[in-house]
């Protein structure tokens, strides 16, 4: 099934992908490295995004932790494999959303 694989003739069971692996596929003979971007706790059956706020260009992360925090002056979408930074006249919030800056108010 989907997440596990065997390489071997004659199993009686399939061994689960290993954490930072998946396979979508069943009836697999490996397990394929999880893209950057994401990561794959074991027995993955496809590749889970990095959170929004945090990136990852590594691959076979094993789990949302160990994505990478955005930094200050950068926004992360989910997936994201760089922080974009951000342009002029906008910063990000705690949240690393993109928001534009207000002109102080006249006096």
């Amino acid at each position: 099934s989907a997440g596990s694989y065997t390489d071997t003739e004659g199993r009686s069971e399939c061994e689960l992908c290993n954490a930072g692996t998946f396979q979508s596929l069943p009836g697999a003979t490996s397990c394929e490295a999880c893209k950057p971007g994401s990561y794959c706790p074991e027995g993955a059956s496809a590749a889970l995004v990095c959170s929004a706020g945090s990136y990852s260009d590594a691959t076979n992360l094993t789990s949302d932790s160990e994505c990478t925090p955005c930094s200050e002056g950068s926004a992360c979408a989910p997936g994201s494999t760089k922080p974009s930074a951000c342009s002029a006249g906008s910063y990000t919030d705690a949240h690393s959303h993109i928001l534009p800056t207000t002109p102080p108010r006249a006096q």
